[in-house]
Order: structure tokens, then C-alpha cells, then sequence
């Protein structure tokens, strides 16, 4: 593996800074990777369908040793794990075209669903072995014991060359060791709240025509790609908050974050990421050429204001080309115009050919929508987050992408960080991390909240007693003192905050 290149202060997130020096070894890894996993899948759906002697699964079966066999030669081992919802092998994290990550989601979610966390391929694998391993591992459907039920599989297979790592509970495998909690909870604060400010300086200078700093847009969004990489809680944490003053500006960021961890799980590369981030977060900046009045209005917008507000999309446009260099913010283009377009070519702005819809406006309409419904407004309380990816899903191929969509839901989990829950044991808690494993998605880590604001030790529910599980999730609610007092989990403390 190659070093990780640190900055005198290593001690702190924002100091750190990942090595680039690529060894031969994971040159060839990353190379062959995604034909890996490919193979595996395509070898996965074969043995399902068809016995091992058929012609179309030894085909497949033949395709997927010649790339076994090449990483054995150089590598020695092969080792394919997963690491929240990415496939590494080898400790190289995979990246595939975000167009093709259908079967790397599929082989994450059917090893957790088994309890498994690795696969490992020997020295010396026979080519009969990786048919009967998959034959086994796809046999029943998962159960409580399906990790124990399947190693006993194997052994009675005399499958001597594959061996597999059950999944244990940990922090993400990406995550350095020197980086504390609380400098995770300090960077993520100080990029989440400085990008806040930033976009305050940028709608209040719309007006004197100032130019957009978008350079320090794409620092800050950099900044946020790497805590996101290495512990998301926080900063999903504080897009959850929302009793702060700015709403607006806090939206844009929102939908920034929200947006960067679609693009993460999509597979995007670093800058791309960014990228996304930069794009969604102005994609508002029309709503500066709305009067006030209007913005603020109570109740549902009609008429001539609907229409009006309708335009936001255009005067973000206009505002964005204002930008000498377009190729910096033509994605952000496309996000503004297009961020209320349906995936049915509903929504808002109308062509009458219909449209392109780019990648980028499909994300940030996912995440404007979930920030905006589960924001609460002068006129009513905001949609629980649970609700509102119900009706992401349910609205799947009318609003939204579905794909987007899907990746989405499997990312905020069924009660998403941050979330206010009650427990079947009375006690009032906050969704604080979610569940790595995928059959106990509906089952994350919370936090329970004694007396207001203060937070005590963070349970997981998937905890046992006699008879069952220890506590569950009965409801989700929203509730403005437990709203203030889950900001204890995710803020800085007063003192602390620069």
C-alpha cells in the first residue's frame, strides 16, 4: 500500500492529506478490479439459474478464473471485502463507472445479508471450487444463522481454498487511526458552517454584482469529500438540525452534502465528488432574484408568485453564467435549471421536446427534495425522515431516478442519522450512525436523551436480551425540544468552536 502523506499536524483531520504513489500492485488492482467484480456477478446470477455443468456457467465460470488466476500470480491472495458500501480487494477500495455499479452494490448487499465481510481466494484455487463456493453462497435465502449455516456448507464441500471473515461491527476500514472523534466533530463543523457563510456571502453579493467565489467553493466541497470519507455521521448530523436562522443558505448546503454522498456511493472519483458538492450548492442561487415577501410567504405559493418563483431556475442561469470560466460551473448549470425536472418530465422548467436530464440534476433533485420536506416551515412541521424516503420510493420513476433513488435510501438507512425516534422502551433517542449490516438496516445505532441535551452512551439495537431484542424503533417523531437537544450530538461545544 502506498504512504499516507501528513502535514506536521497529522493529529487533525484537516491536516491529513491522502498519498498519491500508486505501487504496481495496486495498479493492477484497480485495474482488474472491476472485471472482478463483474465476473463475480455475472457467475452469481448464472449458478442461480443454471447447474454447473451448463455450457453458459462454465463460460462464465472460465471468465471469472482468468482474472482470479492473474491477481493470484501477482498479488499471491486475493482478498475481497467490504467496507460500508464499498468493495475492496486487497485493501484497494474499487471504483466502477457509475453507469456499472449495479453488480458491485449487488455483491456488497448479498455478503452483508450472509453476515459476511470477506472473501478469501488461496494460492492453488481449482477452478471447481469457485463454481461450488457459489453454488453454496446463493443456495438458501439468508436467515439469522446464515453465516454459520454456510461455513458448514463449505467444509462439507471440501472447499479448502476460499475462506470467508465474518462481519464484525467497525469503524469504516478507510478511517485513520490517528484521527479522533472530536476532531471529525470539529472539522465537520467547521466546513459545514464556513460553507454556510460562504453561500450568505454569495446570495447577499448577487445583488452588488459580485463575482461568485467558487474556488473556495470547490475548497470547502474538497474539504467535505474527505470527512464524508471517513465518517459521514457528523456531517449528515448537522444537515438533520434544523433550528437554525438562514435556512436558505443552510439548504443549499444540505442538498451540497446530501448530494456529495450520493456521488460517493455512486463511485464518483474525488474531484468529481467535489464537483457534485459545488454544482448543488448553487443550485438556489436564482431564489436571490425572488422577493423576500414572496420567500417568506406562509402557506402554499399561487398565481402570479408560484409563477415567479417557478423562474428561480432561470435567474440561476443567468447568475451562474456570469462566471468567466464555464467549465468550472457547467454541471452547476444544468443543476440550477433542471433540479425540478422530473425523471417523467414533470416538474418545472417545461421544453417542449422534452429534456436530457443530466446525472447531476437527477442527484440534486433527491436531495433538494428530501432537505425540503423534512425542513419545517412557518405554516407546518416538516415530514419525519423516515416518511419522506417513503415517499422518495414510493415517487421512484415519476420525480425521481430510481436508481438515484435506490442508492439514496440504502445510504440514509430506514431512520437516517439524526432522526428523533421513541424506542419500545419509552425512551425519546437520535439516530447517530447507521447499521452497517444490510438485514439490520431498520435497526441503527441511537443515542438517548435523558434530560434535555444531554446525551447518553450510543446503543445498538441490534443488542439481545432474553426473549429479544433489547429496545426497537416504535415511531419516528418530530419535536422541537428534542430537535434542540440532539444538537449536542453533532454541534461543538461553544467553547470549542473557532
Amino acid at each position: 500500500m502506498s504512504d499516507t502523506k501528513r502535514q506536521d499536524s497529522a493529529d487533525r483531520l484537516g491536516s491529513i492529506v491522502v498519498g498519491t504513489d500508486e505501487t504496481e500492485s495496486e495498479r493492477h488492482i484497480r485495474r482488474l478490479g472491476p472485471s472482478l467484480t463483474h465476473y463475480l456477478f455475472s457467475a452469481s446470477k448464472t449458478v442461480q439459474v443454471h447447474d454447473l455443468n451448463n455450457r453458459a456457467t462454465q463460460r462464465v465460470l472460465r471468465e471469472l478464473m482468468g482474472v482470479l488466476d492473474e491477481l493470484l500470480k501477482i498479488e499471491g491472495r486475493v482478498s475481497v471485502r467490504i467496507s460500508s458500501d464499498f468493495l475492496v480487494i486487497n485493501d484497494v477500495r474499487v471504483n466502477v463507472d457509475p453507469q456499472n455499479i449495479g453488480p458491485l452494490l449487488y455483491l456488497v448487499e448479498e455478503m452483508k445479508r450472509r453476515d459476511v465481510e470477506g472473501i478469501d481466494f488461496l494460492p492453488g484455487l481449482p477452478a471447481g471450487e469457485v463454481g461450488a463456493f457459489l453454488k453454496s453462497f446463493f443456495k438458501d435465502v439468508p436467515d439469522e444463522d446464515a453465516f454459520d449455516r454456510l461455513t458448514r456448507d463449505l467444509t462439507a464441500a471440501g472447499i479448502d481454498h476460499i475462506r470467508l471473515t465474518q462481519w464484525v461491527e467497525r469503524e469504516k476500514r478507510f478511517k485513520d487511526d490517528t484521527v479522533r472523534d472530536e476532531d471529525v466533530r470539529q472539522q465537520s463543523n467547521q466546513a459545514y458552517f464556513r460553507t454556510t457563510a460562504l453561500v450568505g456571502e454569495v446570495l447577499k453579493g448577487v445583488e452588488q454584482q459580485r463575482a461568485i467565489q467558487v474556488q473556495k467553493a470547490e475548497r470547502l466541497t474538497q474539504q467535505m469529500v474527505d470527512i464524508l470519507r471517513i465518517d459521514e455521521s457528523i456531517l449528515v448530523g448537522l444537515t438533520s438540525l434544523k433550528d437554525f436562522d438562514e435556512s436558505t443558505f443552510r439548504h443549499s448546503v444540505n442538498v451540497s452534502v446530501l448530494s456529495m454522498l450520493i456521488a460517493d456511493r455512486l463511485q464518483f472519483h474525488k474531484s468529481d465528488i467535489a464537483r457534485v458538492g459545488v454544482a448543488a450548492l448553487f443550485h438556489d442561487i436564482g431564489k436571490t432574484y425572488v422577493p423576500q415577501a414572496i420567500m417568506n410567504k406562509p402557506g402554499k405559493l399561487e398565481g402570479q408568485d408560484w409563477e415567479l418563483m417557478k423562474y428561480h431556475t432561470f435567474f440561476g442561469v443567468k447568475e451562474l453564467s456570469r462566471i468567466k470560466s464555464l467549465r468550472e460551473v457547467g454541471d452547476a448549470l444544468f443543476a440550477a435549471l433542471q433540479h425540478h425536472v422530473h425523471y417523467n418530465m414533470n416538474g418545472y422548467p417545461q421544453k417542449p421536446s422534452g429534456w436530457n436530464l443530466r446525472l447531476i440534476s437527477r442527484i440534486t433533485t433527491v436531495a433538494d427534495y428530501f432537505d425540503a420536506m423534512t425542513t419545517p416551515r412557518i405554516y407546518q412541521d416538516p415530514c419525519t425522515p423516515d416518511k419522506t424516503l417513503l415517499f422518495i420510493l414510493q415517487r421512484s420513476g415519476e420525480i425521481f431516478d430510481p436508481f438515484v433513488a435506490k442508492v439514496f435510501i440504502q445510504t440514509m438507512g430506514v431512520y437516517p442519522v439524526g432522526t428523533v425516534v421513541e424506542l419500545d422502551t419509552g425512551e425519546r433517542a437520535v439516530v447517530v450512525k447507521q447499521n452497517d449490516r444490510r438485514r439490520f438496516i431498520h435497526r441503527p445505532l441511537v443515542s438517548p436523551l435523558g434530560d434535555p441535551g444531554t446525551p447518553e452512551s450510543v446503543i445498538d439495537l441490534t443488542e439481545r436480551g432474553i426473549g429479544g431484542y433489547r429496545r426497537s424503533v416504535v415511531r419516528a417523531f418530530y419535536d422541537k425540544t428534542a430537535e434542540i437537544a440532539k444538537g449536542q450530538l453533532f454541534l461543538m461545544e461553544p467553547e470549542e468552536d473557532s
